[in-house]
């Protein structure tokens, strides 16, 4: 396949990139985030999205957002084609979100992240520098991280935890930063079903126990622009984080049933 750039003009290449030959699916989950959406979809297409080619597509799931959010997609949509929203009028959670979005990529190479702007588009490229070493995931752990401080102590804990159960050595078990193969994707998304709040921390740990090749690197996050993060609220916390444990039980479990 020719790497055929995506039709934008007037955009000059500011930074070296690596050649894709591939299109690649961007995934991005979305709510309530209208005040940020449009800056962070240029900010991608001008550091990311031009230097890919054409059949790359951009693709979103937004959930019930009523601040103006669905409406700026669809006109984002209507502006560049390779952008694919659907719509959903009930929230049923960002790992339902992610899945929807994993079953829907198209092209050969996926690339997931968040749609807040926390992350910073450019660092795809520090991903994209590894896509001929062979590796079935690239992932981006975070550096400086920059959410609320009691959100960055149960990220801390969840993660010695799993280094402890499952003796890896990644940090960020759960980052939202990934570029991982289709074909390797799919082959391992019908078994991620132990964590329903953390489908990346499962997806990766699958990864690493069937004997994918995985590659991490450091990315960049950034403060919110605007509005606030949307972590588990207090009340729901230790409910959610009893069953992060079951589902870490139970991944391992069924490792060790296979080994017998």
């Amino acid at each position: 396949m020719t790497c055929k750039k995506l039709p934008l003009m007037g955009i000059e290449r500011r930074f070296p990139v690596v050649e894709f030959k591939d299109p690649v699916s961007i995934l991005m989950p979305v709510c309530n985030e209208a005040d940020v959406i449009e800056r962070v979809v240029e900010e991608w297409i001008h550091d990311v999205i031009v230097y890919l080619p054409a059949q790359t597509e951009l693709l979103f799931d937004e959930a019930a957002s009523t601040d103006g959010t669905r409406e700026i997609l669809d006109r984002l949509s209507e502006k560049y084609p390779f952008i694919k929203a659907e719509h959903r009028d009930e929230k049923d959670g960002f790992a339902n979100a992610a899945r929807r979005l994993y079953e829907r990529a198209n092209c050969p190479w996926v690339f997931f992240t968040d749609s807040d702007g926390q992350y910073v588009a450019r660092d795809f490229w520090k991903l994209a520098n590894s896509i001929h070493g062979g590796f079935d995931l690239i992932r981006g752990a975070k550096i400086g991280r920059k959410d609320p401080v009691l959100r960055r102590i149960a990220s801390g804990i969840f993660n010695k935890i799993v280094q402890f159960l499952f003796n890896v050595n990644y940090l960020d078990f759960n980052s939202a930063f990934l570029l991982i193969k289709r074909e390797a994707l799919r082959d391992v998304l019908p078994r991620v079903n132990c964590m329903p709040t953390l489908i990346n921390a499962e997806l990766l740990l699958r990864m690493e126990f069937e004997n994918y090749s995985i590659k991490q690197v450091y990315v960049l996050h950034r403060q919110r622009r605007s509005g606030v993060s949307r972590g588990l609220e207090p009340r729901s916390f230790l409910k959610h984080s009893i069953r992060a444990l079951q589902g870490l039980y139970a991944i391992k479990a069924s490792y060790r049933v296979k080994d017998t």
